[in-house]
C-alpha cells in the first residue's frame, strides 16, 4: 500500500492538533472537576455557617424543643421554594422545626446524628432537583441535669451551583479553544519559516529535473547541508560520467582511427608487414586496455562510498605479486596502520594501489616500500590521505615525471621492463575523480617514489 501523500505542513498541523485536543481536553476535565469540587466544598461551608447561624439563633420553647424565631432568619429560609431550607430533628429524628421555605419536605428523618457528628448527602426532591444537605448533632443544655441532643440541617438547591459549573465549563472551552486556535495559527507560521528550506530545496530540484540549473544551491541550514552537498555530489558524479562515456568513445574512435588505416594501408598493398601489423595490432590492444580500465573507475559516491581499510589491499596486491614474479626476490615494507580507511569505491582503491605497486616491482632492484596516513588540517581547514610508493629502481628523470602521467607514456630508462605505459595514466584518471593529486619524485629508496593525495571528508 502506497504512503498517504500530504504535505509536511498539513501533517504536522494535524499532529499537533490531535495533540492539543487531548492536552486540553484532559486538561479541562481536571480544571472541570476541580472547579466542580470547589463550588461543592464552598457550598458545604456556607451551609456550615448557616447551621451555626441557626444554631446560635434557636431558643428552647415552652415545651422543652429548640425553635428559630422567624425574625432571625435571613430571607431565603422564609420563602417557600428559595432553594435554601432548614429543619432541627430530636435525637430520635423527627422534626421539631422547619423553615417557612422547607414546608413539606424530610431533610434529615431518619437519620440520627450523635453530638459532634456531622454529615453531608444529597437528596432528590419530589419535584426532581437535587439538594444538598448538611446535618450537624449538638446537645443543648436546657437545665441543671437536662441535655438533649438535637439535628440541625440546612440544604440548598444544586441548580445554581449547576449552572455555575456549566458556565464555567463554556468559558473553559471557549477560551481553550481560542487558545488553541491562536496556537495553531502561530504554529503555522512558524513552520512555514522553519520548512522554508525544504520547499527551496524542492523547487532547486525541479529546476534542476527540468535542466534549469546545474545544482541545488547553498546557504542552507546545518541540518540539510549534507544532503545538499550529497546531491550536488551525485549530481556532479553523474554529469562526470555521462561526460567520461562520451570522452571515453571519442576516445577510443579517435586513437583506434590512426592503427586501422595503418593496417588496412599495409593489407591493401598486397604484401603486408607481419611486424607493423603487430605493432598496429599491440597500439590498438593498449588503447582498448586503458579505455576500458579508465571506464571501469567508480569515482566518490557520496551517498554510498563507505570507509575501506587500506592496509589488506596493500597486503593483498603484494602478495600477488610475488607470485606474478617469482623468479624476482623483493623485500616488500608496508607502512600502513590497521585503522587506516578511506572513503571511497574499493575497486579504484585496489586500481590505484595495484598499478603503482605492480610498476615499482617491475622497475625496482629489491626493495619497494609503501606508506599512507592522513594530516593535520591545511590552511583551508581540509585534511589529506597522504599515498606513497616507492623503491629502489632506477627513477624517473625529472624531466619525465609529469609526462609519465599520459596514457602510452613511459620512461624507458630499461629496455627489458615490459609495459604499455597505461598504468599510471589511470591512476592520475582515479586520482582526478577524487579530487586529488599525483606527484612523482624521488624515494629515500634511491628509485621512484609516487605520491598521491586524496582530500578527506
Amino acid at each position: 500500500m502506497a504512503p498517504a501523500r500530504g504535505s509536511l505542513v498539513r501533517r504536522l498541523l494535524l499532529s499537533t492538533a490531535l495533540i492539543l485536543v487531548a492536552a486540553f481536553a484532559v486538561t479541562i476535565a481536571l480544571l472541570d472537576v476541580v472547579f466542580r469540587q470547589s463550588a461543592e466544598a464552598a457550598l458545604v461551608a456556607q451551609l456550615e455557617t448557616q447551621i451555626y447561624t441557626l444554631i446560635g439563633a434557636a431558643e428552647p420553647d415552652y415545651a422543652g424543643n429548640l425553635t428559630v424565631p422567624e425574625r432571625f432568619l435571613e430571607p431565603p429560609l422564609r420563602n417557600p421554594g428559595s432553594g435554601l431550607y432548614a429543619a432541627i430533628l430530636d435525637a430520635a429524628g423527627l422534626p421539631l422545626w422547619r423553615s417557612p421555605s422547607a414546608v413539606g419536605m424530610d431533610l434529615g428523618t431518619g437519620i440520627v446524628l450523635k453530638a459532634g457528628e456531622q454529615t453531608t448527602y444529597r437528596r432528590r426532591l419530589a419535584d426532581g432537583s437535587d439538594i444538598l444537605v448538611v446535618g450537624v448533632g449538638i446537645s443543648w443544655e436546657l437545665g441543671p441535669a437536662a441535655l438533649p441532643a438535637f439535628q440541625v440541617f440546612a440544604a440548598s438547591d444544586l441548580a445554581a451551583t449547576r449552572a455555575q459549573v456549566a458556565s464555567f465549563r463554556r468559558q473553559l472551552l471557549g477560551w481553550f479553544t481560542g487558545v488553541m486556535l491562536v496556537l495553531l495559527a502561530l504554529l503555522w507560521f512558524a513552520l512555514r519559516a522553519g520548512l522554508a528550506p525544504l520547499r527551496r530545496m524542492a523547487d532547486e530540484i525541479r529546476a534542476v529535473e527540468a535542466g534549469e540549473h546545474q545544482a541545488l544551491g547553498e546557504q542552507y541550514p546545518p541540518e540539510l547541508e549534507g544532503v545538499a552537498r550529497g546531491l550536488n555530489t551525485l549530481l556532479a558524479s553523474e554529469r562526470q560520467r555521462m561526460q567520461r562515456y562520451r570522452t571515453t568513445m571519442d576516445d577510443l574512435a579517435h586513437s583506434l582511427k590512426t592503427p586501422l588505416a595503418v593496417a588496412r594501408a599495409e593489407l591493401e598493398g598486397g604484401s603486408p608487414d607481419a611486424a607493423v601489423l603487430g605493432e598496429q595490432v599491440a597500439r590498438m590492444q593498449g588503447v582498448v586496455d586503458y579505455q576500458l580500465r579508465r571506464a571501469a573507475a567508480s569515482g566518490p559516491r557520496s551517498l554510498a562510498a563507505k570507509p575501506v581499510p587500506l592496509q589488506p589491499i596493500a597486503a593483498e596486491v603484494a602478495a600477488s605479486l610475488r607470485k606474478i614474479h617469482r623468479e624476482k626476490p623483493v623485500d616488500f615494507s608496508l607502512g600502513i596502520d590497521e585503522d587506516l580507511r578511506y572513503a571511497a569505491e574499493a575497486g579504484d582503491l585496489y586500481e590505484v594501489i595495484g598499478n603503482l605497486l605492480d610498476n615499482a616491482w617491475k622497475w625496482c632492484r629489491g626493495r619497494v616500500r609503501v606508506t599512507a596516513a592522513t594530516g593535520e588540517p591545511d590552511g583551508s581547514g581540509r585534511r589529506w590521505l597522504t599515498l606513497v610508493v616507492g623503491d629502489d629502481g632506477p627513477g624517473v628523470p625529472a624531466a619525465e615525471a609529469a609526462t609519465v602521467l599520459g596514457r602510452g607514456r613511459r620512461a624507458d630508462v630499461r629496455g627489458d621492463v615490459p609495459g604499455q605505459g597505461i598504468g599510471l595514466a589511470v591512476v592520475s584518471e582515479i586520482v582526478g575523480l577524487y579530487g586529488g593529486s599525483i606527484v612523482i619524485g624521488t624515494d629515500e629508496l634511491g628509485g621512484a617514489a609516487v605520491e598521491v593525495r586524496l582530500p578527506v571528508a
